[in-house]
């Protein structure tokens, strides 16, 4: 066995150890602890490149020692836009550079008010708003049945906050700003007594004659007597009650048309319809008009003469006014003719309007039809808001006049009534920071007004900041970029086009996925995401299980014997450093470094600490120092250029397959069809293929230095001595 064979065998027999043991000399350990205590405070790339330790220590992590002294170049690196293809480090051949200025964040970081997942959740929760609406006015209603008849008094109703503010909302007053004398006043007042409470209602001004108005319905829905007590035993009657319930249910929701009041209003056409005797049953009654226009799906706009002319037609006269129309509306018109039974006078015996064939078919097209002014109105909300959210640069934006909108749907959405908070609460909110318990959200205990914090990115000073994810965004276009490289490698037409529309829609999910992301519990109900990062880092899941996975999560990276910091395969660290997760499992609300998230500084110094596992084995013996560079990169090579770029992956293959002096002279499509023809690159995703690779590396690279060592044993001499025959045949056979 070859002398480089042993010596790799060796470092790899414990290869946890021997990491430790290199994380553990003190110079590395120096070196290491700087830079991690000292890499959050860098602001800018010229901060970055003055520091020379951290610069140094980062360069040697990418092996790019040999570069150090270039800082101007570095600098091009580090403030290149790696979303656009034709910046100065995506145009490098050597796809280190490109990865460096990947690991570092230097202001590159998309600012926005929202992100999609932000904005989507706001969104969907104004949304639900709205249906849960129609859930609360439900349970309102059944709790105001089942308890206003139990009431004897008019106290015993206003003292019940529920009942209370059931009454106050259907008659226009707001429950949290009302005056209790005055509501109780109106209960008990004696409408037949000029002098009562409700008659001497001042009414000189418009605002005097609506309190009267809204005063005297509200003392007709009650039986109270002026001493507050109830008439005959009850607070309302069946019918006062029936009637407040149902405008309760057709007016208190204020956003949108509740499937209740779909409900009440079917009810209130089938009653109205059985006892139609004329066509103005329907058209001078507001209500029926809108239910009907509403259920035909007629515009606002259609007038109710038309409406009259249409029913009343005589569909066997050509003549008649629905027939006389040009052929889609003659089409419309007399479908609509064909639900009505009224003669042409416009009469109808009480009964007869309908049959109840033709009534359902109206209300089934009320059901159908009844919140479509809603839902084209939730549209337009939806889209003004998605519109003008991307244009929001700073906190004070959202409460100008243009973004009433947003304001009023993020309120909304949260369950915060205007009103309740001054703009200036809502907006010391929205820029609080919510790691700190100090700050004014956190300090509100108020769930609503953290959970609205945490749907917007703005600092203390209110402006945009990156959105807090569960990854960076570099840390998401870099694993996203890795995966379709894994995916792809080596293949060729018409495998690499479907593979890569696959890939690419994998990508596409991941990055949506991760938006969403809160807490650690929802990466690991979602295996895709995981198994995304998984590939992007060149390990196979079908190898790692969920149970795996939740162990990985869940332990304490601070803890040295943890599940997780107790792996010999760091890319697992790497893995869950690269999610923004706290202690607690929860998403960082304070955000990561200002230049490198934790995944990218975790990787740092793990290549760091490889980096000086290979410099160290290099200075024993080059061979072991280059199979180990070869182990380290073999995953990322995607075609012969890759090897061709890398000296030390060129060095490892030339030696491999004996190439001649003259090699790198050649042409280099010669040079990459020998590569081709030498090396199946695809054998390369395959660890023991990779294995075989290095174990014929090694000794072809021992014989290599034999050779060496007997022409300059031979040129000092002039002959081979019996010492030097002895110890060639030792390395050549690992005696």
């Amino acid at each position: 066995m070859s002398m480089t064979l042993v010596n790799l065998n060796l470092v790899k027999k414990d290869f946890s150890r021997t990491i430790s043991n290199i994380a553990s000399d003190k110079q590395v350990t120096r070196d290491t602890d700087y830079y991690k205590a000292n890499i959050g405070k860098i602001t800018s790339v010229a901060e970055f490149l003055k520091n020379d330790r951290l610069y140094q220590y980062a360069m040697k992590s990418f092996g790019m020692e040999d570069m150090i002294y270039a800082k101007g170049f570095m600098r091009k690196v580090l403030e290149s836009d790696l979303t656009d293809d034709n910046s100065f480090a995506n145009k490098l051949t050597d796809d280190r550079y490109r990865k460096f200025a990947l690991a570092f964040n230097f202001g590159n970081a998309t600012k926005a008010a929202q992100s999609n997942a932000q904005r989507d959740d706001v969104i969907g929760l104004y949304t639900q708003s709205l249906s849960l609406e129609n859930d609360q006015v439900e349970a309102d209603t059944r709790y105001y049945n089942a308890t206003i008849d139990s009431v004897q008094t008019v106290d015993q109703l206003l003292s019940n906050q529920r009942l209370r503010d059931y009454v106050l909302k259907n008659f226009g007053y707001d429950p949290d700003r009302y005056s209790y004398s005055h509501v109780r006043n109106i209960l008990t007042s004696d409408v037949t007594d000029p002098n009562s409470y409700v008659n001497l209602i001042d009414t000189s001004t418009e605002a005097g004659r609506v309190e009267k108005q809204r005063a005297l319905n509200m003392v007709n829905a009650f039986s109270f007597n002026t001493d507050g007590t109830v008439k005959n035993g009850k607070a309302q009657t069946d019918t006062q009650k029936a009637a407040l319930t149902e405008n309760y249910v057709l007016t208190v929701p204020i956003n949108r048309k509740t499937p209740s009041a779909a409900a009440v209003n079917r009810t209130y056409y089938d009653v109205k319809i059985k006892a139609a005797t004329n066509v103005t049953d329907i058209t001078n009654d507001a209500r029926m008009w809108e239910i009907t226009r509403t259920a035909l799906g007629l515009p606002a706009s259609f007038l109710k003469s038309t409406f009259e002319n249409i029913v009343t037609s005589d569909l066997s006269d050509p003549n008649s006014y629905a027939n006389n129309q040009p052929p889609a509306t003659k089409e419309a018109y007399t479908a609509i003719a064909r639900l009505f039974n009224f003669a042409t006078d416009g009469t109808v015996t009480a009964g007869n309007a309908q049959t109840s064939e033709q009534e359902n078919t109206v209300l089934s097209g009320y059901n159908t039809h009844y919140d479509d002014a809603d839902e084209l109105t939730l549209a337009n909300k939806t889209k003004s808001y998605k519109n003008n959210i991307g244009v929001i640069k700073k906190a004070t934006d959202l409460f100008t006049a243009s973004n009433a909108t947003i304001l009023d749907m993020t309120l909304a959405a949260f369950g915060i009534k205007k009103g309740e908070f001054t703009n200036n609460q809502l907006l010391q909110a929205l820029t609080s920071d919510l790691s700190d318990p100090k700050s004014f959200a956190n300090r509100s205990r108020d769930t609503r007004l953290v959970k609205m914090a945490q749907d917007f990115n703005f600092d203390s000073k209110g402006l945009i900041t990156p959105p807090k994810m569960a990854q960076s965004e570099a840390t998401v276009t870099e694993t996203a970029k890795n995966y379709i490289i894994q995916k792809t490698r080596f293949l060729k037409e018409p495998e690499l086009t479907t593979a890569k529309k696959k890939a690419k829609d994998e990508v596409t999910y991941y990055q949506a996925e991760v938006e969403k992301m809160k807490n650690v519990d929802d990466l690991l109900k979602n295996r895709r995401v995981l198994d995304v990062t998984l590939v992007a880092k060149g390990i196979d899941p079908k190898t790692v299980s969920n149970d795996f996975l939740k162990k990985l999560f869940k332990s304490d990276p601070n803890d040295p014997k943890s599940f997780l910091n107790t792996q010999t395969d760091s890319r697992y660290k790497q893995i869950v450093a690269s999610f923004n997760f706290d202690a607690k499992g929860n998403l960082l609300q304070s955000g990561t470094s200002a230049v490198q998230d934790r995944g990218h500084l975790q990787s740092t110094v793990d290549n760091y600490y490889q980096n000086e596992l290979e410099v160290k084995q290099g200075d024993e013996n080059p061979g072991v120092r280059l199979a180990l560079y070869f182990e380290r990169k073999a995953q990322t090579v995607t075609s012969a250029y890759d090897i061709l770029g890398d000296k030390a992956l060129l060095e490892v293959f030339k030696t491999t397959y004996q190439m001649p002096d003259g090699f790198s002279n050649m042409k280099i499509e010669q040079q990459k069809a020998l590569v081709e023809k030498k090396l199946n690159l695809s054998d390369l995703k395959d660890p023991e293929k990779v294995k075989k690779l290095i174990q014929r590396f090694s000794v072809f690279y021992d014989m290599a230095a034999d050779q060496a060592y007997a022409q300059n044993s031979f040129s000092a001499s002039g002959d081979i001595s019996a010492d030097t025959l002895f110890t060639l045949s030792q390395l050549r056979f690992g005696r």
